[in-house]
């Protein structure tokens, strides 16, 4: 059995690969800039869109982080605890859990919002994510691995969700 510090599918070894884009990180951040320091990374679950905000986060210098989810009080604290003026970008992870209410005022307290969304609409689209069987083996290979002989059966039984596909190859090189 592979230890969980040698297993090459590991949180840690995921993060230290940059995320597989068809385009230079500078061109996600030059389409932000041009829609006035406001945009959203549209996608399904699993598809790059966390990875890619966090990546980007870290060139923006001065960011407040919002991370929503399906929990409706956990969203309640996180958006009480938003100041009430963000001189900086908020980074915003997970956008199509506010309502309209929240959106607003949200918008009111930050002039720079970069985020992620499963939809597009309340902020200017910089770029539509999607998995493909080329994108699992194009991640594996960055981890050092060879691809998966399987890539199109997981990706098609995750229904395009690379990160159950990361997790489920994590499960079997822990079984090795």
């Amino acid at each position: 059995m592979t230890t969980a510090e040698r297993n090459p599918f590991r949180t840690a070894c995921l993060h230290a690969i940059a995320p597989q884009l068809d385009e230079p990180l500078s061109a996600v951040l030059a389409r932000f800039i041009a829609n006035h320091r406001r945009g959203v990374l549209v996608g399904p679950h699993g598809t790059g869109k966390t990875t890619l905000l966090e990546t980007l986060a870290e060139q923006l210098g001065d960011v407040t982080w919002l991370r929503l989810c399906h929990d409706r009080m956990h969203n309640r604290r996180a958006l009480a605890d938003l100041p009430r003026r963000i001189g900086g970008v908020l980074v915003l992870d997970g956008l199509e859990q506010l309502g309209p209410l929240a959106w607003w005022q949200v918008r009111r307290r930050a002039s720079a919002i970069l985020a992620t969304s499963h939809q597009a609409g309340r902020l200017p689209m910089l770029r539509r994510h999607q998995s493909s069987p080329e994108l699992l083996c194009s991640l594996v290979a960055a981890l050092g691995e060879p691809g998966p002989v399987d890539a199109m059966e997981l990706v098609s039984r995750h229904r395009g969700n690379l990160r159950d596909c990361l997790r489920e190859l994590y499960d079997r090189a822990a079984r090795l």
